[in-house]
């Protein structure tokens, strides 16, 4: 009765031909993106063309919806807005002190250490870079703080060449894919996400340090302040500005109780909003009433 295509072009575009030749009566799509980086469309022209044939397009959030009215020429009448969701409680649990012992020696991190990390591919619209500077920056300021990215892509040479260059050979490790993001997350007494604009829908990397009760600090961008709260559950800073970026992880490192208040906020807005339930629900609504 029902299609369901994820954000993937080719996906999108050879699924719903098939469904169209198939005569399925119902084709959803999910777009998951806000245009890419430098500017660019999401959608390419065949993608547009084929939404004459498609049902709905679901969103991540109101921020989301706009853009793909605004930018991506979807009509209003075929959005439906459903924010992503995780395993609230997979994140939640830090395997025990054992666990994180362990990767403080795996990851040559002493106990006193402050840990700053970021989890994204690396990609240019993650803004690596601003990351990267804001860790120069905090280095002269403050002993004792190691950087953290977790994370693979074809940025990888380039940022480990910049991170020598700044000096930050003994403070950053670039740490790859890891198939234990939920247990380093409780390493982390900051998780950043500076992306540039335009490429942020609901990023689940913010909402997996949520969930693991870690302090965020994030750009305005995308969708991210319908999650973040600014200096309740978490910190958003303008794109762009590593002095920011530093600013705001030192005011997060130099005061425990505000770390403390705001690793509470931001665990009970996912446990309450962004778990894995109400997304499957919405899903599973969405597919009923198409069906019908």
């Amino acid at each position: 009765d029902v299609v369901f295509l994820l954000d993937h072009h080719n996906a999108m575009l050879w699924g719903r031909v098939a469904a169209l030749m198939a005569g399925v009566p119902g084709v959803v799509v999910a777009s998951h993106a806000t245009g890419l980086f430098g500017g660019r469309r999401n959608f390419r022209p065949s993608d547009r063309w084929l939404l004459e044939f498609t049902d709905r397009v679901v969103a991540l959030g109101p921020t989301h919806a706009r853009y793909l009215v605004e930018t991506e020429g979807v009509s209003p009448g075929m959005i439906a807005i459903i924010e992503n969701g995780i395993p609230v409680g997979e994140f939640a649990d830090s395997g025990g002190e054992a666990s994180i012992d362990a990767l403080r020696d795996e990851l040559r991190v002493e106990p006193d250490d402050k840990v700053v990390m970021m989890v994204a591919a690396l990609r240019p619209e993650k803004a690596h870079e601003v990351f990267l500077e804001a860790a120069s920056f905090l280095s002269v300021s403050r002993a004792g703080v190691k950087f953290l990215v977790v994370g693979d892509g074809p940025r990888r040479g380039e940022l480990e060449a910049m991170s020598t260059r700044l000096g930050l050979d003994e403070s950053v490790r670039f740490l790859g894919v890891r198939g234990d993001v939920a247990r380093l997350l409780h390493l982390a007494d900051v998780v950043t996400l500076p992306s540039h604009p335009a490429v942020e829908t609901l990023p689940l990397s913010v909402l997996e340090a949520m969930a693991a009760g870690v302090p965020v600090v994030a750009t305005r961008v995308g969708s991210l302040p319908e999650i973040i709260e600014d200096g309740h559950n978490g910190v958003l800073i303008e794109p762009g500005d590593p002095t920011s970026l530093a600013g705001a992880i030192a005011g997060i490192i130099d005061d425990p109780d505000r770390s403390r208040a705001m690793a509470a906020a931001a665990r009970d807005v996912v446990e309450s909003r962004y778990s894995v339930e109400p997304m499957v629900a919405g899903y599973a609504a969405l597919f009923q009433s198409l069906a019908e």
